[in-house]
């Protein structure tokens, strides 16, 4: 979920004029993912790079240019309450292409970092614009600033990174980073008309992977998958080591690579387990939650949905396909219980 989301509740598509106006409205300060900037900043080249950067380097966060605030010399003071007073529509001259130039031209990383720009337009006079501009957490951090320093988001300011800081974060580009992924492998062999029928399948074939896309290889993993919903009805390849009582009963397992090691190749993946499944119980899906660790690299947890039907032309030759997870499709964190 992007900072966008987080701060309207909606789609970058769907927030308007009426949504910037009611943050100033209801007073919604400035936070750790939130910063409100004059149109005036565009014209300051490194201090926009400033805030960019500090947003990078830090958890990622929103920047809404054509926001003014009420008083930008209290962001010295970590704890100060930063609101907004009023829109100040950016100058017709700064496009949407042209800011990304800005912002790219003076951040500086050994990957161009996925910031997207959105134009607010007021409906009366298309020139006249409000800029969001969606700051991911960087995936190749450090990101320098046009002074030639890093910077880093703390409460509502940016504070310049220590060497230690810095260094950490080279360190961490030297790391192994594992992503998991499951592949339905036994697509139905006639998927579900276009006119609404539904197609309900019993059994499932999945193929559940890891992928070392980091710079240096990895040691000492260890993956857990829990299974919400589901039965386990055979384990065809891999470990059939089970943890239920574990995790609550739930049925789950746990894979360990303790002797070798899982090699750094963006493009091949091991197979951790394959395996043979149903939707059980009442929920209308099924809920797969994981858990990677290994040597050297922070722990990750994510999960994949299962929907208990399929999609698609009667006529479509069927594909193997990787599940989504919950957030992809329902566009926020799942439940505790499904």
């Amino acid at each position: 979920m992007g900072a966008i989301k987080d701060v309207f509740g909606k789609e970058a598509s769907e927030v308007g004029l009426a949504d910037i106006q009611n943050l100033i409205d209801q007073k919604v300060e400035e936070n750790k993912i939130l910063e409100y900037k004059a149109p005036l900043i565009l014209t300051d080249h490194i201090a926009l790079s400033k805030w960019v950067s500090a947003f990078l380097n830090a958890e990622g966060g929103l920047v809404i240019l054509g926001v003014c605030e009420d008083d930008p010399s209290k962001k010295d003071n970590l704890q100060a309450k930063i609101f907004p007073t009023k829109i100040e529509f950016v100058d017709s001259q700064y496009t949407k292409e042209r800011i990304e130039q800005i912002i790219f031209s003076n951040i500086h990383s050994s990957a161009k970092p996925d910031i997207r720009i959105f134009p607010i337009r007021d409906s009366n006079n298309p020139l006249k614009a409000v800029f969001l501009v969606e700051i991911p957490c960087g995936v190749n951090p450090p990101y320098q600033a046009a002074d030639n320093r890093y910077y880093r988001r703390l409460n509502v300011t940016k504070y310049p990174l220590e060497h230690y800081e810095i260094a950490d974060f080279f360190g961490r580009r030297r790391s192994p980073h594992l992503e998991l992924s499951c592949m339905v492998t036994n697509p139905l062999k006639r998927r579900i008309p276009d006119q609404g029928e539904v197609q309900i399948r019993d059994t499932y074939h999945l193929r559940i992977l890891i992928s070392n896309t980091g710079s240096s290889s990895a040691k000492y993993v260890q993956v857990v998958a829990s299974f919400k919903n589901i039965e386990i009805i055979k384990v065809t390849d891999g470990p059939n080591h089970r943890i239920d009582s574990l995790r609550n009963d739930l049925p789950t397992l746990q894979w360990d690579k303790f002797n070798g090691v899982l090699y750094a190749r963006m493009n091949a993946a091991t197979v951790i387990w394959e395996l043979d499944i149903r939707l059980v119980g009442k929920g209308k899906y099924g809920l797969i939650t994981w858990d990677v660790i290994a040597d050297d690299t922070d722990a990750r947890e994510g999960n994949w949905l299962l929907l208990g039907l399929e999609t698609g032309g009667a006529h479509e030759e069927p594909k193997p396909y990787l599940l989504p997870s919950y957030e992809q499709v329902f566009h926020q964190a799942p439940p505790d219980t499904i």
